[in-house]
């Protein structure tokens, strides 16, 4: 039950803050409908397969994980003996705190964080940034058992809305601000239009 809550609230906060930037952003909108209304025939449904290869598709969708982390924040106590990290020494039972919001925010990993940019993960040359940088769902034995069934979920959702509809922003909302209610969600109601492409 936990993990289906977990997949639940991964999959649509992410898909609301992916359809805000990209009705925000019409010419990476646009980039996103070449790729996934070229790799695949229009009259069927991709396979996990070949949605896992649309890279750009795959690129928004960490980027809008990056830049809104659905659990912003969430901390550990190490149990089993003293470590030392960065020369500080911690003793056992020490709590950590990690703000994943802050640390994919850093602007000496993430140049521009408060931009989004998708290109950024795409493996074409360019320098990719540190991939601890930004880890929603966790990472080894304590990460989002989850993962792979809500990024698929996430690609799946994400590649029909926009093979088929345009996404525009109501201009009467402005700009969002993304708010800590346990879970990152938008400050004020998000509307969007979607326009059926021909």
């Amino acid at each position: 039950m936990l993990t289906r809550l977990c997949l639940y609230l991964k999959t649509s906060n992410t898909l609301t803050w992916a359809l805000y930037q990209l009705s925000k952003n019409p010419e990476i909108q646009d980039r996103l409908y070449e790729e996934v209304s070229t790799l695949v025939p229009a009259d069927r449904i991709p396979t996990a397969a070949e949605v896992t290869g649309m890279l750009f598709l795959r690129a928004v969708v960490k980027e809008t994980l990056r830049m809104y982390p659905v659990v912003p924040t969430n901390a550990r106590i190490i149990t089993e003996k003293p470590i030392s990290v960065g020369g500080f020494q911690f003793p056992k039972n020490t709590s950590f705190t990690f703000c994943h919001y802050a640390i994919s925010h850093d602007e000496n990993t993430f140049p521009e964080s408060f931009k989004f940019k998708p290109e950024r993960w795409l493996r074409d040359g360019r320098q990719r940034p540190n991939p601890f940088g930004s880890i929603p769902f966790g990472y080894g034995v304590r990460s989002c058992v989850g993962r792979r069934i809500a990024e698929l979920e996430m690609y799946l959702v994400l590649f029909r809305l926009i093979r088929q509809f345009e996404v525009k922003p109501d201009p009467t909302v402005g700009e969002l601000k993304s708010i800590n209610r346990t879970v990152l969600v938008p400050d004020k109601k998000l509307d969007l239009r979607f326009v059926e492409r021909v």
